[in-house]
């Protein structure tokens, strides 16, 4: 595995465990940093597919291809943090491994 794959793979499960850390800063830190790359990731996205569409998805050489790959990365990468940032406010909302709500104490 290359160095750039393992500085990927490091900083994605150093999110992770921000985003299950007990400690509030750290997870909103990590909840904005998931959330501002996941809206990066919609709009490239959302940008080469506009470039693709002003080009009639036709170019001289390797251009198209590149972007048609780079649709598909920022694709994954918006469901991937995306999913993220999202299941991070499901596991503090306060719903139990059960499923029920603790008990309010009156």
């Amino acid at each position: 595995m290359s160095m750039v794959g393992l500085l990927c793979t490091g900083l994605l499960v150093l999110i992770i465990w921000a985003l299950w850390s007990k400690q509030p800063v750290v997870k909103v830190l990590a909840r904005v940093f998931t959330g501002l790359v996941a809206l990066a990731s919609a709009t490239g996205m959302v940008f080469l597919f506009w470039v693709g569409q002003r080009a009639h998805w036709t170019s001289d050489g390797p251009g198209m291809l590149a972007v048609m790959i780079g649709i598909v990365f920022c694709g994954l990468f918006a469901i991937l943090f995306g999913g993220l940032f999202f299941s991070s406010f499901n596991r503090s909302s306060g719903v139990g491994e059960t499923g029920t709500q603790p008990p309010l104490n009156t």
